[in-house]
């Protein structure tokens, strides 16, 4: 496919690599040159602005990191719903809320586009070797019509129903994930109160039937401190106010989440 790719961060820059090495005609737009100096002698194609990308592409993924960054290559000036042609499919991979990806869908829809609200998890590695998670919403005929781009991406692509029911995932996923961190700082808490060796306690959580992705990135981390401020983390505060917002202050789930928020806050 001739595809456009916009975002190249943490996890934009691997998607994109992954693109252009199986044989995708890739197209990048990036506002800082040092974003694109990975692709120096390469065949991809970099444009000036998105709406120079959208002028030769069928479809365009965007992993910026907000619902206002997505407006702002769509829509603002020299974007993409400028020159892309009517029935070309925009993947917003970027987490945002359900509302906010409808708006988008229902804006880029009097532009004659079409949108997949199209969350991804599972890190920079397995997005190299094609292994993400993609959380599908929106029209299955588009989804369809951009097959081959998907798998490039992703050996388990899950449609959830409609433009919002990416988000929804992928904030919950996320949301989970933090709480997940924030209680096994929590054991490693009650382990020092009770006097057990620290280490020694890490290393049990780490191969025992609590261990989980999440777990091990807070027990590898040796504590809170070495993981706040790090980009990935800072998304994770960002998703677990959007699923505040959707689920209220009395949800469980969130309430435990906020405890990692905090202990992101405070470090």
């Amino acid at each position: 496919m001739k595809v456009g790719f916009i975002g190249l961060g943490s996890m934009g820059l691997p998607m994109a690599r992954r693109i252009l090495a199986e044989g995708h005609e890739l197209t990048l737009y990036a506002r800082r040159q040092a974003s694109l100096e990975p692709f120096a002698g390469t065949g991809a194609t970099i444009t000036a602005t998105p709406a120079e990308m959208g002028a030769g592409v069928e479809a365009v993924g965007i992993c910026v990191f907000d619902a206002a960054g997505v407006e702002e290559v769509v829509f603002g000036p020299d974007g993409l719903a400028e020159t892309l042609k009517p029935g070309s499919v925009l993947l917003v991979h970027s987490t945002v809320s359900p509302g906010q990806v409808a708006q988008i869908a229902e804006k880029a829809a009097a532009h004659g586009l079409r949108v997949l609200d199209a969350p991804v998890s599972g890190g920079a590695p397995r997005a190299l070797t094609g292994e993400l998670t993609l959380m599908i919403g929106g029209d299955a005929q588009a989804l369809a019509d951009v097959t081959a781009l998907v798998s490039t991406l992703s050996d388990n692509v899950v449609h959830l129903g409609g433009i919002g029911a990416g988000s929804h995932a992928k904030l919950i996923n996320n949301t989970l994930f933090s709480a997940q961190i924030a209680l096994a700082d929590d054991a490693m808490k009650a382990g020092e109160a009770l006097g057990v060796d620290p280490a020694a306690l890490a290393s049990i959580l780490l191969t025992s039937s609590s261990a989980c992705i999440a777990s091990r990135a807070r027990l590898r981390a040796g504590s809170m401190a070495a993981i706040a401020g790090t980009p990935g983390y800072v998304a994770l505060v960002k998703d677990v106010s959007l699923t505040a917002g959707l689920l209220g202050d009395g949800n469980a789930l969130v309430e435990v989440a906020r405890r990692f928020v905090a202990s992101m806050e405070r470090e």
